[in-house]
C-alpha cells in the first residue's frame, strides 16, 4: 500500500455503503443500512471496518436523511420520519418520504435510477478506533449526523438502489434488474483513490460541511430585497423548512421548563383535544372461573389553543447589507434567549388569561407545600414534603424535576448541619449532589417571578415547583417562525426582523404537580 493518511479521530468522515442490501423503497419508506465487519478499498494508504454495534451508541439527536447531503432537502429527520435498528448485521435506517415536491423527485429518480447510492456522514469516538497494520476498525461512533441518497460519488462507482411500489422479494430469490456496482467514499484526509480492489467501503469527495443556521438565516436575510417581507424559516421561503425546528431545539435547550424533559406534542391545528383519566380503573380479586367484574374509568378530555408569544427588532438597512457578522449571527440567540424566557415564565405562572398561557401555579388541582405562618425557616424539609406528595401518587423519583429560583438554590446549598457544619444538600452523595436533591435534579430559573412576604419578618421568598415530567405536555404550533420586513420602514431606510412562535401547556395529572410557597431566598 501507499503511506498512510490516517483520518483524525472527532472529525466529520463521509462513507458510501457498499457489500449492503441495496437500499429500497417500500412504499414511501426509503431503507437502507450501514454494514457491519466488511473491509473498505484502499482509502489512502488503508482500510477500514466498521465492527458490529459500533454504532449502539451514537448520538442520533442531529440525525437526518437528505439527497446529496444537502438540507435544503430535507427528507426525514430522527426519530419521528426517520427510525433506526442496530442489528448483527449493520446499522439500519428507515426514512418515511415527504409528500413534497423533494420527496417526490427521491421517489421518481430511485424509480427511474438515476439515484442508485447511500452515503452516511459519522465522527468517529475518542478511542473509538485500533489499527490491525494499515487495517482500521471502528469500534465506536459518537455521532450519526446523516444519511444520504445521491447519484454519483466524485471517485469509483456507487452502490445501487431501487425502487419498488411492493414489499421487498425473497432476498434469497435470484433476481436480473438489481446489479451490484462498487461504490467510493472520501475521509477528510484521503486522497483520491482511482484503482482498488473491490469490495466494502471506498473513498468519496468530501462535500462540504453544510452551513450553520445563521449563517442560512443571514442567506435568506441577503436573498430579501428592500420593499419585500419574507419568511425565513417556513417551507416556501428562502431557507429550508427544518429551520424552525432546528431553532426549537435551540429554544428547548435554552428554555428550562422544556429542558426538564416534559412532553412535547407538535400540531398544526388551532387546537388540540388530549384525552385524561379522570378516576382510574378498579381491578378486584376474583375466585377462579368466577365473572371478572367489568369497570370503565371515567374519561375526559383538556383542549390545548396554542397562543402566540413573539418579539420585533428594527434595524438600519446599512446593519442589514454591511455587518460582519452578519446581524442574523448577533440576533438569532439573543431572540431565542429573549423567547426562552419569556416562555418560561408563562410555563411556571402565567395566568391563562388571553393572550397568556396558564402556568403551573394557575392549573386547577395541584397539590401544595406551604411554609409555618409564623416565620420559621424553609428548608429542604419543604422539597422532601414535595417529593413525599409526588410518591404518594405513584410518581417515580426518575420522573421528578424541581424549579427554584437561583436565590432558593444558593440558599438551600448554604444550609448546614447543626454540629459539625457539613453542608446539608452535598453531605450524603447517595441522596444529593450538587445538581440534585434527595436524588431528583434541580433546574434553576429566574422566571420564578412570584415574590412573597414571609410571616412577620418580612423575609423574601419565592415559590418552587416539584413536579413529573409526564404530568405535562407542551403543545406546539408552528415551532419558531423568523420574518425579514424591508417593506414598512421603507422611508426610514429601516428593516424589521420578527420571531414568534405558538404554545400552550395542559397537565392530563394536576396531582403530579407540586407547588412549594414561602421558601426563604
Amino acid at each position: 500500500m501507499s503511506t498512510v493518511t490516517r483520518p483524525t479521530v472527532g472529525s466529520v468522515e463521509d462513507r458510501v455503503a457498499t457489500e449492503a442490501p441495496a437500499p429500497a423503497i417500500d412504499g414511501r419508506r426509503l431503507h437502507g443500512v450501514i454494514p457491519y465487519s466488511v473491509q473498505s478499498r484502499d482509502l489512502g494508504g488503508f482500510t477500514e471496518v466498521i465492527e458490529p454495534g459500533a454504532l449502539a451508541g451514537a448520538d442520533l439527536s442531529q440525525l437526518v436523511c437528505t439527497r446529496e447531503h444537502n438540507l435544503a432537502a430535507l427528507l426525514g429527520r430522527h426519530p419521528t420520519t426517520l427510525t433506526t435498528e442496530d442489528r448483527s448485521d449493520g446499522f439500519s435506517w428507515s426514512c418515511e418520504l415527504p409528500r413534497s415536491p423533494v420527496g417526490e423527485d427521491v421517489r421518481v429518480a430511485v424509480e427511474r435510477g438515476d439515484l442508485r447510492s447511500t452515503s452516511f456522514r459519522f465522527v468517529v469516538a475518542p478511542g473509538g478506533e485500533r489499527w490491525d497494520g494499515d487495517v482500521r476498525h471502528v469500534t465506536a461512533i459518537s455521532e450519526l449526523r446523516d444519511v444520504t441518497v445521491t447519484a454519483s460519488p466524485a471517485y469509483g462507482d456507487h452502490a445501487p438502489a431501487e425502487y419498488r411500489s411492493t414489499p421487498e422479494p425473497d432476498p434469497a430469490a435470484p433476481s436480473q434488474d438489481e446489479p451490484i456496482e462498487e461504490n467510493t467514499v472520501q475521509t477528510e484526509t484521503a486522497p483520491p483513490v482511482t484503482e482498488a480492489p473491490a469490495g466494502g467501503l471506498a473513498v468519496e469527495d468530501r462535500s462540504a460541511a453544510p452551513p450553520s443556521v445563521e449563517e442560512r438565516i443571514a442567506d435568506g436575510l441577503r436573498g430579501v430585497n428592500k420593499g419585500e417581507s419574507r419568511a425565513l424559516t417556513t417551507a416556501a421561503s428562502v431557507s429550508p423548512g427544518e429551520l424552525s425546528v432546528v431553532l426549537f431545539d435551540r429554544l428547548r435547550a435554552s428554555s428550562v421548563v422544556l429542558a426538564t424533559g416534559i412532553k412535547t406534542l407538535t400540531t398544526t391545528a388551532d387546537s388540540v383535544t388530549y384525552p385524561t383519566l379522570v378516576s382510574d380503573v378498579l381491578p378486584a380479586w376474583t375466585a377462579e372461573a368466577a365473572t371478572i367484574a367489568p369497570g370503565d374509568p371515567t374519561f375526559a378530555t383538556l383542549t390545548a389553543t396554542p397562543r402566540k408569544l413573539g418579539h420585533l427588532v428594527q434595524f438600519s438597512n446599512e446593519v442589514l447589507d454591511d455587518s460582519d457578522p452578519s446581524i442574523a449571527t448577533v440576533l438569532n440567540q439573543h431572540l431565542l434567549t429573549v423567547l426562552a424566557l419569556k416562555l418560561d415564565a408563562g410555563l411556571l405562572e402565567g395566568t391563562g388569561v388571553s393572550p397568556e398561557i396558564r402556568g403551573l401555579k394557575n392549573i386547577a388541582g395541584i397539590q401544595t407545600v406551604a411554609a409555618g405562618a409564623n416565620g420559621a425557616t424553609a428548608t429542604l424539609d419543604m422539597i422532601a414534603d414535595a417529593i413525599a406528595l409526588l410518591e404518594a401518587v405513584n410518581v417515580p423519583r426518575e420522573r421528578m424535576r424541581i424549579v427554584l429560583h437561583p436565590r432558593n438554590v444558593a440558599t438551600l446549598r448554604k444550609l448546614k448541619a447543626s454540629t459539625g457544619g457539613t453542608y446539608l444538600w452535598s453531605a450524603d452523595p447517595a441522596t444529593s449532589s450538587p445538581s440534585g436533591i434527595f436524588g431528583v435534579p434541580v433546574y434553576s430559573s429566574p422566571q420564578l417571578g412570584t415574590i412573597e412576604t414571609q410571616g412577620t419578618s418580612g423575609a423574601v421568598a419565592n415559590s418552587a415547583y416539584v413536579y413529573d415530567v409526564d404530568s405535562l405536555v407542551y403543545v406546539q404550533r408552528t415551532p419558531i417562525e423568523v420574518e425579514l420586513d424591508r417593506s414598512r420602514l421603507f422611508n426610514s431606510d429601516q428593516s424589521e426582523m420578527r420571531a414568534k412562535l405558538r404554545g400552550d401547556l395542559i397537565s392530563p395529572t394536576p396531582t403530579g404537580i407540586v407547588r412549594v410557597t414561602g421558601l426563604l431566598a
